[in-house]
């Protein structure tokens, strides 16, 4: 299946001219129904015309091999209703050529694109479905009309055209069979966005194209008087000619197709963007694996385009995921070769190993990610962003060192705070509900708001909307067509200005959808009126509310415009400015404080609950400073739990204190969690066995059951070991885990780069828990020790209540290759998602679960 250009929509045909191009020639054949047939194709004219318009297609590419080595551009042609012409009632070239609307709809009604009342909508359909078929990038059609027996090989008078001509931006261009191949070439030019240079034509103050490019080369108003063109190809007669025969065309007019090498390394500035890649990495040193967790995406130009969509367009994919350990070659480890890639990913290394660095890259033209780099040891690493960034762990032992059987910490909170160890807050906040109903005077500290747009006149106004993101009031503009106030901001019509009193390195705003498919846009600008940035959300569906950022790695943003695009209307509400001071910790335990200014800070962790303390020498606040646009890694922070009051010390599986671990134990929990529900303890007032904490997170859940169920399956039931010490060896050394702790020590998961990752039992004498690590934010037992109760699915407690009644096995272990009686698909909607993995298989027969 083809895939449109990456963030194309089905409307856009020719952005640019490079990739695969989807060319479909139209030969049209009077049948003579209403106008009398004067036109026949024959086999040698229609021979004749190909061979034109290949080589005015080709002169392109041609052209292209002289400005860059690593560009490619192919026409794929369809030649169906070229050596087969489509009958029409009319002889089109009899006719003016504003007659062109008759006989171009009758050809798309006849094959099938006809739906909409609009020609150009059609038309774009047609091209779309014709790129598809033909796995292109983009598509335009070529009408041509023969003229073999017309005396000038002309249009009738009256139109607006007397030869060839073309719509621009991937539609159609109409040609008269006898015109040469440069003609082919010129109209394919305006197909792409180029304009005319001729007397008559295009003016020299006109711009479009990807990167809004002037039309510095044409004649018509050139302030210059002293002016001489250059060859280009969209001139005309001599100038034409030559610049065809020449194979050359001005800087200018090659701008305005989208080839300009604005720092001349051979790559056009609109793919001359680097690949992103984010993720999070640590060593497995149980497996002498690194395992890489994340994704790659491109990123894009901004499309500066005065016409067509303005969507931000690339063709440059991930091609290859490489790494390299220790400054030594790059290795591929994926070769996906799509626009957007979830990576999951684990590299062999050797002892003694250092560092490893992990890229993406479009090999095509060498376009490469920011690199990601990790250190080979304990301690995981994250994708570097300007800012404060680091992670968050649970400290088992408690001895503030990050151990490789301690896994980060899900939903704390890393916050900025004085030297009072108050939280600072860095943004400002402009909320419609904190003002009056009516004309909104502005008087806002450090911003001003307005409308600009044809239909504004800088008024923007407050009132109660019944969808408003937050509270009951929402931004509204001044409609001057209207003459009042309205709810919706609309395209370019009506568009909110943000100024800032000083540049900025952040902003959000909620946007509100009035309709299906709404699309929305902010667009961050430098003081010199440039633009930065630009971020948006597309295909919001009526009524849907959500938050659009915007940020720069330093103060840079003195204004922002958000808009509706694509013709959509949209609300506004809810305006801050400014970078965030506290972060949440995501499921791997990591956080980021992006878009800082420099200056120092003081960092402080803040656990969900009481029960959790920084670890033992530790304040749990750190003091950094941040030099502008630098990053700081590693602050890292300890959380250590304390034991649960509701977790038997001494036997932890022994629910109800009964000296031993039996099914009983598992049927408690069953039934107090059928009676009540998962839930958190704290709060309850319970003091005394039965002790429904097994697992140790200070609530009762099924994996409370779990933990039962495989020691039972272990080691059998009424063997009970009457544990005084709150510790077990850990991987046959000295190290030691603390039950006070969610460990899951029967538990191991599984990581395979081949396999989907399972829930196994663990033999005794492996009671480590293999970590598994990613940038998402989800709450399964592996990366979320201290995940709330009530967040597991009713139906790990059908898993368990199956597995409970499984007969005791004296067999110690499922590792390795023994088939298991039975398995179990578990999706994310059953239990959440870990590291970007869809399932999990839960694993069970007479030896575990």
């Amino acid at each position: 299946m083809a895939t449109l250009p990456f963030g194309a929509e089905a409307e856009d045909t020719g952005e640019f001219m490079l990739g695969r191009v989807a060319v479909t020639p139209v030969f049209l054949e009077s049948d003579g129904t209403i106008d009398e047939s004067t036109e026949n194709w024959t086999s040698s004219h229609t021979t004749a015309v190909l061979n034109n318009i290949r080589q005015g297609l080709n002169w392109w590419t041609d052209l292209l091999a002289t400005k860059s080595s690593v560009h490619t551009l192919e026409w794929v042609i369809d030649t169906t209703y070229a050596t087969q012409p489509h009958p029409t009632p009319y002889e089109p070239i009899f006719r003016s050529s504003n007659a062109y609307s008759l006989w171009v709809s009758d050809f798309l009604s006849d094959v099938g694109y006809s739906a909409s009342p609009n020609l150009e909508s059609n038309v774009r359909d047609f091209n779309n479905a014709q790129r598809a078929k033909l796995g292109t990038d983009w598509s335009f059609t070529i009408f041509v009309v023969n003229s073999v027996n017309d005396g000038d090989g002309s249009f009738a008078p009256g139109g607006s055209f007397a030869r060839a001509f073309a719509f621009a931006g991937g539609l159609f261009q109409v040609v008269p069979s006898t015109r040469p191949a440069s003609t082919f070439a010129h109209e394919t030019g305006h197909l792409f966005w180029a304009r005319d240079e001729y007397v008559g034509g295009g003016e020299y103050s006109e711009r479009r194209g990807y990167y809004n490019a002037q039309n510095t080369n044409a004649i018509d108003r050139n302030p210059d008087p002293n002016f001489q063109q250059e060859l280009s190809i969209m001139s005309a007669g001599s100038n034409l000619q030559a610049a065809y025969a020449s194979l050359v065309s001005a800087d200018a007019t090659l701008a305005q197709i989208g080839w300009v090498d604005s720092d001349n390394d051979g790559i056009f500035d609109l793919l001359d963007v680097p690949l992103k890649l984010e993720g999070t990495g640590r060593l497995n040193s149980l497996s002498g694996f690194y395992r890489f967790v994340g994704k790659a995406s491109p990123q894009t130009l901004p499309n500066r385009n005065s016409s067509g969509t303005q969507n931000d367009i690339t063709l440059n994919r991930i091609g290859r995921i490489e790494y390299r350990i220790d400054n030594g070659p790059w290795t591929t480890a994926i070769t996906p070769n799509r626009y957007q890639v979830d990576i999951d990913i684990s590299i062999p290394v050797s002892s003694g190993q250092q560092r490893i660095e992990i890229r993406a890259i479009d090999p095509r033209i060498g376009i490469t990610s920011n690199v990601f780099e990790g250190t080979l040891g304990n301690l995981p690493d994250t994708t570097a962003q300007p800012g404060i960034q680091g992670f968050v762990w649970n400290d088992l032992d408690n001895d503030n060192i990050w151990d490789a059987n301690e896994s980060g910490y899900v939903g704390a909170s890393v916050t900025i705070v004085d030297d009072n160890s108050l939280p600072i807050n860095l943004q400002r906040i402009v909320e419609p509900d904190d003002f009056g109903i009516g004309f909104f005077s502005n008087q806002t500290a450090g911003v001003r708001l307005d409308v600009v747009g044809p239909d504004a006149s800088g008024s923007i106004g407050i009132f109660n909307d019944a969808n408003a993101s937050t509270g009951t009031r929402i931004f509204r503009p001044f409609s001057r067509s209207a003459g009042s106030y309205v709810e919706a901001f609309h395209s370019t019509n009506r568009q909110l200005r943000v100024r800032f009193d000083s540049p900025t390195s952040f902003v959000s705003i909620d946007a509100i959808a009035i309709a299906d498919n709404t699309d929305v846009r902010v667009e961050a600008f430098a003081a010199d009126g440039s633009l930065i940035k630009r971020t948006e959300q597309k295909g919001m569906i009526n009524a849907q509310k959500l938050t659009l950022e915007i940020g720069t790695d330093t103060a840079q943003i003195a204004s922002v415009i958000v808009r509706g695009i694509n013709d959509s209307s949209v609300k506004l509400d809810n305006l801050r400015f400014g970078p965030r001071s506290s972060a949440r910790t995501a499921s791997d335990g990591s956080y980021a404080l992006p878009n800082l200014p420099a200056g120092s800070y003081r960092l402080v962790v803040l656990p969900e609950t009481q029960a959790v303390i920084p670890s033992n020498g530790s304040s749990g606040i750190q003091t950094v400073i941040l030099n502008a646009g630098d990053t700081i890694s590693h602050v890292d922070f300890g959380l250590h739990r304390l034991p649960s009051p509701w977790q038997n010390s001494n036997l932890p599986e022994d629910v109800n204190a009964s000296g031993s671990v039996e099914p009983l134990d598992a049927l408690i929990l069953i039934n107090e969690i059928n009676a009540n529900q998962a839930r958190s303890l704290d709060g309850s007032g319970l003091v005394n066995a039965p002790y429904f904490d097994v697992n140790g997170d200070r609530a009762i859940s099924p994996l409370d059951i779990l933990q039962v169920i495989n020691y039972i399956n272990r080691r059998g039931s009424g063997e009970g070991e009457n544990r005084a010490s709150t510790t077990v060896p850990t991987n046959g050394d000295n190290s030691s885990e603390q039950h006070g702790i969610s460990s899951f020590p029967s538990f191991v998961l599984d990581v395979n780069a081949n396999q989907p990752t399972s829930w196994i039992v663990s033999n005794s004498n492996e009671r480590s828990r293999r970590q598994d690590i990613g940038p998402d934010r989800c709450n399964c037992p592996a990366c979320a020790s201290c995940a709330p109760a009530g967040e597991y699915s009713s139906s790990i407690l059908d898993i368990a209540k199956a597995a409970a009644s499984a007969p005791p096995s004296s067999n110690d272990s499922v590792m390795g290759p023994k088939k298991p009686s039975h398995e179990l698909a578990i999706g994310p909607s059953e239990l959440p998602h870990l590291g970007g993995l869809d399932a999990y298989l839960a694993t069970w027969n007479n030896s575990g679960i």
